[in-house]
């Protein structure tokens, strides 16, 4: 028993002591290992660019703008024109204009002439009678109208009319001054001498 008991012994010594001898070993190994050289580089660290040199500040001067007009005298400096905003202008006098008023009385035409029956003779009509019959008055069933003019004859047997004394309808009158202004008499006459006439001339319209 006891020979088992210190066999036992004997070896738990033999162990420690190796786990001892491995554990100085591995301490011994781990400071004599081989050295390492750290060389100090030197790093150029490039320098900030300098700040550019102060740029000098322009100054401007603003000169007096003189405006000289040629013939006018010396310059005028813009700086000392001033403005007077309330100005006063007089009001130019309006002129007494005297207004003539105008005469609206018709020219007096002389109607003087003589009657048919203080003639040497009647006049006698050169130009046929035409006249335009409406068509207004024809579907209304008229076919025959009589109209009664007043006229005067002038010495070379031109005819003007005076007024239209009777007409029944006056769808006729613009006809009736067409048909008068192209009519043409022999001149009246009197004592042998040409004179005017005014009379009333009774004109028949047929459709």
């Amino acid at each position: 028993m006891k020979k088992q008991l210190s066999a036992f012994l004997l070896s738990g010594g033999v162990m420690v002591v190796s786990l001892g001898i491995l554990t100085l070993g591995y301490y011994l190994n781990s400071e004599d290992g081989p050295e390492l050289e750290v060389r100090q580089l030197d790093i150029a660290i490039a320098q900030p660019p300098p700040p550019p040199p102060p740029q000098s500040q322009q100054v401007t001067e603003q000169a007096d703008v003189n405006m000289q007009v040629e013939g006018a005298g010396a310059p005028v400096s813009m700086a000392d024109i001033q403005v007077d905003p309330e100005i006063e202008i007089d009001k130019p006098e309006r002129p007494d204009v005297a207004m003539a008023q105008p005469d609206w009385a018709a020219p007096e035409i002389d109607w003087e002439a003589y009657a048919l029956s203080e003639l040497d003779g009647k006049p006698t009509l050169l130009t046929p009678v035409k006249i335009r019959f409406p068509k207004k008055l024809k579907h209304r069933g008229i076919e025959r109208v009589v109209v009664k003019l007043d006229v005067m004859i002038d010495e070379k047997g031109d005819v003007t009319l005076i007024d239209i004394v009777d007409n029944p309808h006056h769808e006729l009158n613009k006809e009736i001054q067409r048909f008068v202004k192209g009519s043409k008499f022999t001149a009246p006459h009197k004592a042998d001498h040409a004179v005017r006439a005014r009379f009333i001339w009774p004109v028949e319209i047929e459709a």
